[in-house]
C-alpha cells in the first residue's frame, strides 16, 4: 500500500507541474503583468483537483515552504452577507453565495429521505429550518417539498430543500464539497455512486465515523475521506488509505488543552482542518484574538459562517 500510496503522490504532483506549466504559458502569451501572476498563484488548485491540492500541500510542508494561503470553508455554506438576507443553510442560494464571497470549500450536511432521496439537511426533523414539521427520515421528498425554507423566522417563499445531486452540481467546477454525513445514515453505496456518477471524486470529500469512512474506500479507493481525529495517533492509523490526507479537529479543545496539536500533525506528514464557529461572533465585533490564535496553529482549513471577514483578515495577513 506504501507504493500505492507514493505512486499516487508522484502522479498528482505531475499533473500539479502540467498545470501550473499551463497557466504559465497562457500568462505569458496575454502578456499579463507581474502583479496578475503573482496574484494567479495565490489561488486555490483547480477545484476539479482537490487530491492533487493536498498532496501539494504535504510536499510543500515536508519541505518547510511558508505557507502562502489558508483555506476557508463554508459552513453549511453559510456566508456573513446570506446570514444577514436571512438567507436559509444548505440552500443552493446559499451555495451561490458563498461560491461569490471566495470560499475554497462548502460543508453541506446530506440526509435520506423515507423514499431514498439525498437531500441538504442538518438537523434529524425540518421543523427547524423549513415551514414544515416531521422527521425527514418519515417524509418522502415530495411531502418535504410542500414546504418552503426558512432562517428563523424568515421564510424564503418558493425556496425548497435541495437534493444532494442538485448541490453537487451547483459546486461542480466552481468550489471544494465536504460531505457531513457523520450519524445520519447515509447509504454509503448511494452517495458513493452519485459522486462518481458526477464526475466529481476529485472535488468532494467525506465526512463521517471511520467504520464508514473505510465502507467509501472499499468502493472506491479514490474518494476523499475526510476523518476526525483526537490525537496524532488516530491519524496515523489511516496511513495506508491515500486518499486520507486531511483531517478534522476540535480547535475549541485544543485551544486551550493542546495549542500545538496542528502542528504536531503537520510534523507528522498530516493537514489539519477545523472551526472557528463558537468564535464568529467575535469576529463581528473585530476581536481576531481567537483567529490569530488559529492561524498561529498552522491549521490548514478553517470552517466559519462569516466567510467574508475571515477572507479579509487572511489577506491582511498575507495568506490569501
Amino acid at each position: 500500500m506504501l507504493s500505492n500510496q507514493h505512486h499516487m503522490m508522484k502522479r498528482s504532483i505531475n499533473w500539479l507541474v502540467l498545470l501550473v506549466c499551463s497557466v504559465s504559458l497562457v500568462f505569458a502569451s496575454c502578456g499579463c503583468s507581474e502583479k496578475q501572476s503573482d496574484e494567479q498563484t495565490q489561488q486555490p488548485a483547480a477545484p476539479s483537483d482537490l487530491m492533487t491540492l493536498l498532496y501539494q500541500l504535504v510536499e510543500e510542508q515536508s519541505a518547510d515552504v511558508p505557507r502562502k494561503r489558508v483555506y476557508i470553508v463554508s459552513h453549511r455554506a453559510n456566508t456573513l452577507q446570506g446570514v444577514k438576507d436571512y438567507v436559509p443553510e444548505n440552500s443552493i442560494k446559499m451555495i451561490e453565495l458563498a461560491i461569490a464571497a471566495g470560499s475554497d470549500m462548502v460543508e453541506l450536511d446530506v440526509r435520506p429521505t423515507k423514499d431514498g432521496e439525498l437531500i441538504l439537511m442538518h438537523d434529524e426533523t425540518i421543523d427547524r429550518t423549513t415551514t414544515g414539521k416531521g422527521k425527514v427520515s418519515s417524509m418522502t421528498y415530495a411531502e418535504i417539498l410542500k414546504y418552503d425554507l426558512k432562517r428563523s423566522t424568515e421564510v424564503s417563499e418558493g425556496m425548497k430543500v435541495p437534493t444532494m445531486r442538485e448541490a453537487l452540481l451547483a459546486c461542480k467546477g466552481k468550489v471544494y464539497v465536504n460531505l457531513d454525513i457523520a450519524g445520519k445514515s447515509v447509504p454509503v453505496a448511494k452517495c458513493a455512486a452519485l459522486i462518481q456518477e458526477l464526475g466529481m471524486t476529485d472535488q468532494v470529500m467525506i465526512y463521517s465515523g471511520k467504520d464508514e469512512l473505510l465502507d467509501y474506500q472499499s468502493i472506491d479507493p479514490n474518494i476523499i475521506i475526510h476523518p476526525f481525529v483526537h490525537s496524532v495517533q488516530d491519524a496515523i492509523s489511516y496511513r495506508q488509505y491515500p486518499s486520507a490526507l486531511l483531517f478534522q479537529y476540535s480547535y475549541q479543545k485544543y485551544d486551550v488543552e493542546n495549542p500545538v496539536f496542528a502542528k504536531e500533525m503537520r510534523a507528522a506528514g498530516f493537514l489539519t482542518y477545523s472551526n472557528i464557529l463558537d468564535f464568529d461572533a467575535q469576529l463581528k465585533v473585530g476581536n481576531y484574538a481567537a483567529l490569530d490564535r488559529f492561524i498561529a496553529s498552522e491549521t490548514d482549513f478553517i470552517q466559519t459562517d462569516y466567510v467574508e471577514i475571515v477572507d479579509a483578515y487572511l489577506k491582511e495577513r498575507g495568506l490569501r
